[in-house]
């Protein structure tokens, strides 16, 4: 059973990386505006799925524990992209602006890696979630709490909008720290311990969801007959969106568990979020359409075709990342620190 859920886990993943990819090739607007609806609430869910705050004795060793995990991984890959930037566009590199805007951490002024934005936000909800977990042991309440903070960030900061993105996009986590919460509350209650295919819960968010694409009119008329504030309609409408579309793919990937390169998406898929912009963009517009003078014909196609390129891409950079470069990743590094000790001689 632990086999199986790290499965369709996985596949959610993979597919879900597959989505940020797309999402930001130059794709048609609406198609954009779909992804962009679940993709990332989806990775937040499945973070606050695995979240257990036993594992942690205290503040401290959450937060050596997630900076391992996290920022060194955010560390590493920001700078590798400056690098890549170098190497792409032979820009120099400039220092100051780099440590600014690395420390900053703002989603959308990350210049040299944007997607990273999403290692310092998840750093900061799990240590939030940490924090409300010991003030309240009371699974219900800390929904209701984390529903409180995304609806008063939502409202007072503009967060779907965009509007006042604060350093390490603290304004997106405290919006997100709903969908943490959310997984956190599944995987609690049991919900997905039992057959996942069969769910009707699951299949008629996913039906719903497939349904509201092409009746998106129908949908917002109902809305408009409820004169909801609109602060407040936004919030719920993006609440919706974002279930319906999370639970679309966990039902997708039930049957696509057994696709093996899906797994190893989803297995890597904080090297493809974090590589898939600077190496697997600029390498396939570069080498690959600069050289081939591809023009673009089909807004989607040819964001699908960038994202095909890139994957292929980085599979064998995650792979050498994995085998000859863990610590990228934040992991083996107390096997570094022993065998440094051993070359030392102490």
């Amino acid at each position: 059973m632990s086999s199986n859920r790290i499965k369709w886990i996985d596949t959610c993943k993979g597919i879900g990386i597959i989505l940020v990819i797309i999402g930001h090739t130059p794709i048609d607007p609406t198609a954009r505006s779909i992804i962009y609806a679940f993709h990332m609430p989806l990775f937040f869910f499945i973070s606050g799925y695995f979240f257990s705050e036993d594992r942690y004795k205290n503040l401290k060793e959450i937060t050596i524990s997630k900076f391992k995990s996290l920022m060194i991984p955010y560390i590493s890959f920001s700078i590798i992209s400056v690098f890549l930037l170098r190497f792409f566009f032979d820009q120099p590199i400039a220092l100051r602006v780099f440590l600014e805007q690395m420390i900053i951490s703002k989603r959308n002024s990350i210049s040299y890696d944007d997607p990273i934005w999403f290692l310092t936000s998840l750093f900061t909800i799990e240590i939030l979630f940490y924090l409300l977990a010991k003030l309240s042991k009371n699974i219900n309440i800390r929904l209701l709490i984390v529903l409180l903070i995304g609806l008063v960030a939502s409202i007072g900061l503009k967060v779907l909008a965009g509007g006042n993105i604060l350093p390490w996009s603290l304004d997106q986590s405290l919006y997100y720290l709903i969908y943490f919460g959310l997984g956190y509350y599944i995987k609690r209650i049991n919900f997905f311990e039992n057959n996942k295919q069969k769910s009707y819960v699951i299949f008629l968010n996913s039906i719903l969801f497939l349904l509201l694409i092409p009746f998106q009119e129908v949908y917002y008329r109902f809305w408009n007959l409820l004169s909801l504030p609109s602060s407040l309609f936004s919030f719920i409408d993006a609440i919706i969106w974002a279930v319906l579309g999370i639970s679309l793919v966990i039902f997708v990937s039930q049957f696509l568990s057994y696709v093996s390169w899906l797994n190893f998406l989803g297995k890597n898929s904080l090297i493809f979020m974090s590589l898939h912009i600077p190496l697997g963009f600029n390498f396939y517009n570069t080498f690959i359409r600069g050289k081939l003078g591809i023009e673009i014909t089909n807004l989607n196609l040819f964001g699908i075709s960038v994202a095909l390129c890139t994957i292929i891409i980085l599979i064998p950079t995650s792979i050498i990342i994995n085998r000859y470069f863990p610590f990228i990743l934040g992991r083996n590094l107390n096997q570094m620190s022993v065998l440094k000790i051993k070359e030392k001689g102490l």
